[in-house]
């Protein structure tokens, strides 16, 4: 089988479609679908074109050299794909974008901090313009 057909069976099982289905989408019969991934009927530039629109990916992905890999442990519906060679890169991309949120994190954290303060401060000032007002309206004995 070649990568072509193998990123097409890979793509379409990761998202638990049928031959049916994809074949549906694309407008061929389940047949014609299934020669395809399995690389009995050649893949045509409009045919890989389609299914890069199916799917939400750059048309030359089916002509990489690297086999997605699929990572079913990220929760019920979701699943995600990425080649081997792009998993370090993007392993680092998602550990500078942590350290980021983490970064941001402690700056809010931070803000509130100092507005909770100010709150505070406006509070005892509130109480303690109420506590005068109070005293005032009280009559002399």
């Amino acid at each position: 089988m070649f990568k072509a057909q193998k990123i097409m069976r890979i793509l379409r099982e990761s998202r638990d479609f049928s031959q049916e289905y994809v074949a549906n989408v694309l407008d061929v019969n389940q047949k014609t679908y299934s020669n395809l991934e399995s690389g009995k009927t050649k893949l045509t530039l409009e045919r890989i074109q389609q299914l890069a629109e199916f799917y939400h990916v750059k048309p030359d992905y089916f002509l990489s050299e690297d086999l997605p890999i699929i990572n079913y442990n990220t929760g019920e519906y979701s699943r995600s794909i990425i080649s081997p060679n792009k998993y370090q890169e993007a392993k680092e991309n998602f550990s500078e974008f942590y350290e980021r949120i983490i970064k941001e994190k402690d700056i809010h954290i931070a803000y509130l901090i100092k507005e909770l303060e100010s709150l505070k401060k406006d509070k005892e000032e509130l109480y303690s313009m109420i506590h005068n007002m109070n005293n005032s309206k009280k009559p002399s004995q």
